[in-house]
């Protein structure tokens, strides 16, 4: 059960990662959709289809960039 609804988007959890945490992946082509799975025993598990995917990589694509252009005492 979600534990918020609101503009198609349903949030299950908080969570953060360290920057050697374990990541993986595995698709699945017949349903078009793609499964990350973070942490040492698959801690947290985000499932999204391909345009889902994409529209994530490109947002975090985006803040990377925005994170280059700022200098460390603007972090």
């Amino acid at each position: 059960m979600a534990l918020y609804k609101q503009s198609g988007v349903s949030v299950e959890s908080w969570v953060e990662m360290t920057a050697r945490g374990p990541m993986h992946y595995e698709t699945d082509r017949l349903n078009d959709k793609a499964t990350l799975f973070f942490g040492q025993d698959d801690d947290y598990v985000l499932v999204l289809n391909r345009q889902n995917l994409a529209q994530v990589i490109s947002l975090g694509a985006k803040a990377i960039a925005d994170l280059e252009t700022t200098g460390p005492a603007d972090r």
